[in-house]
């Protein structure tokens, strides 16, 4: 893949690529709101601001371990039957398309549905808010998995083909983890000490994250224009 090459021939640009897309994962609206819902409900019998943050460093490093974990399997599992091989051999070929797609998705143009269900999710809130730090670990480690439609793109569209091909591999799941939980770190400090300040940054944080997904969803479809070439220019000659 030239685009995902072209990341990876910098050898400091897959790290903050990783990084970078855990922070955009973390600020968009759906992972975002999932975030500060957890980190509130989990908060909300505590009386300190000590034990507030605790929580959520625990929450945000159950997301890490989850999202380690996923990309460690799909790492292994797919390194054994040679994926990186594959994609350098047809990767050019349909890049074009899949970038297009991932980027009417992050418009919202194309919608999909997958992930576990709100009550699913509710039950889970009531069962490990009462489990103190371990209750907030585990909430992490499921709640990263309940991907939303924007997370899942960015994580297995972009993110897996990254570590399958990048020298760096497994360095960059955590960093992405890092990435996601850093906005979830200051959200939970500002719930230690003001309700307010959180609806104002979060205000400010949906307008933002607006701007940067149809930024990046128009880079991608422009580079999924171009490399269209490739696939077309496969077809003919097929």
């Amino acid at each position: 893949m030239d685009f995902i090459n072209t990341l990876i021939d910098n050898s400091n640009i897959p790290l903050l690529s990783a990084f970078l897309l855990g922070v955009l994962t973390s600020i968009s609206p759906c992972p975002l709101a999932t975030n500060i819902t957890a980190i509130a409900f989990i908060s909300k019998d505590i009386k300190t601001a000590k034990y507030t943050l605790l929580n959520g460093f625990f929450y945000t490093l159950g997301r890490g371990i989850s999202y380690t974990l996923l990309a460690t399997l799909i790492y292994f599992g797919l390194s054994s039957f040679q994926i990186s091989n594959i994609f350098q051999g047809w990767g050019d070929k349909v890049l074009g398309p899949v970038l297009i797609v991932i980027g009417l998705i992050m418009f919202g143009i194309i919608k999909i549905n997958f992930g576990v269900k709100s009550q699913s999710i509710e039950s889970l809130k009531k069962r490990l808010a009462t489990k103190g730090y371990v209750g907030s670990l585990f909430l992490g480690i499921i709640f990263a998995l309940a991907f939303c439609p924007y997370s899942g793109v960015l994580f297995f569209g972009v993110l897996i083909p990254l570590v399958l091909q990048s020298a760096e591999g497994l360095l960059l799941p955590p960093l992405f983890a890092l990435g996601t939980g850093l906005p979830v770190i200051i959200f939970s400090f500002l719930i230690a000490f003001s309700m307010q300040k959180v609806s104002q940054v979060f205000q400010i944080v949906q307008k933002v994250e607006k701007v940067m997904r149809y930024t990046v969803a128009s880079i991608f479809i422009i580079a999924g224009i171009y490399y269209l070439y490739f696939f077309v220019e496969y077809l003919i000659n097929l």
